[in-house]
């Protein structure tokens, strides 16, 4: 099985294992999953319509759209599965709502950063950046071959999502009816936001989105590593959900760093940021 089909394959089924769990539970995440779903695919559908800037492998089992704007069914609920598991293991930290936002986003871009590195190069490229070479360097204009915009989306994205549930949760209302506007607001807001980046990219050689993206994914993670003190280790169903998740998508990301040879220190990267998070879904809810 080739490596974007594999890799489609496991979305699938811990994207299953997920959803079974939350049903299972009644748990009221199901909306936020719906929610983030539901971005992923109109972000992903309209961005390589309107950018013309990449497009997705024909190699995907499942996809939306027709070629060469096509988008794979999985990755919408990736997004959903992603978000869901994020909030899940930042809400233990019981932190306002900008930092819980926050941190969701840096889970999952931190994440992203080894998935992204090993998808454009693993069969032909799960996706392909228009006009781009393959290369390691690191620079203002790309990480490995990654613009840095892509991954202040993430940072834009995810924590829109998750501030705009918040806001669901206080006004109470219909929970259907709820799940598009947040998906609608948060459509927007990334809209602007990746727009606006986009156009200081342009007047600042694209310096802006790097800075901007590493700046702020130190001063989040200084946030987490003054948060994580005090926290237990407790084993429970919902801990092995999400340690399956986690795990699943870093196991990929670092077998294909290895397979790809990839630079030694960023393959230990990965793995301490695998060993962050996996403890992270292990620990018990911060008391104090």
């Amino acid at each position: 099985m080739s490596w974007i089909n594999s890799f489609e394959l496991m979305c699938y089924i811990l994207t299953v294992i997920l959803l079974v769990w939350l049903i299972k539970n009644k748990d009221k995440s199901l909306w936020l999953f719906l929610s983030a779903c539901l971005v992923g695919f109109v972000m992903e559908l309209a961005a390589v319509k309107a950018t013309g800037i990449y497009h997705y492998s024909t190699k995907f089992w499942f996809s939306l759209g027709f070629e060469p704007n096509q988008f794979p069914f999985f990755g919408g609920l990736m997004w959903g599965g992603l978000t869901v598991c994020s909030y899940k293991l930042v809400k233990k930290l019981n932190l306002n709502k900008i930092y819980t936002a926050l941190l969701c986003g840096f889970l999952i871009v931190t994440m992203d950063i080894f998935l992204d590195v090993v998808a454009i190069r693993l069969d032909g490229g799960f996706w392909v950046w228009e006009g781009r070479d393959i290369n390691c360097l690191i620079n203002q204009h790309a990480f490995m071959s990654v613009i840095w915009v892509n991954f202040v989306g993430y940072m834009i994205e995810v924590p829109s999502v998750v501030l705009l549930t918040y806001k669901k949760e206080e006004k109470k209302g219909n929970d259907f009816k709820w799940m598009w506007l947040i998906s609608l607001g948060a459509v927007l807001i990334t809209s602007l936001g990746s727009l606006i980046a986009l156009g200081l990219n342009y007047l600042t050689d694209d310096w802006f989105s790097c800075i901007f993206f590493v700046l702020l994914w130190i001063f989040v993670l200084t946030v987490l590593l003054r948060n994580i003190k005090g926290l237990r280790i407790k084993i429970n169903t919902e801990g092995i959900i999400l340690s399956v998740f986690w795990s699943g998508m870093y196991l990929y990301c670092v077998v294909a760093l290895v397979y790809l040879q990839v630079a030694l220190w960023f393959i230990t990267f990965g793995i301490i940021c695998w060993i962050m998070t996996l403890y992270l879904c292990l620990v018990d809810e911060k008391t104090s």
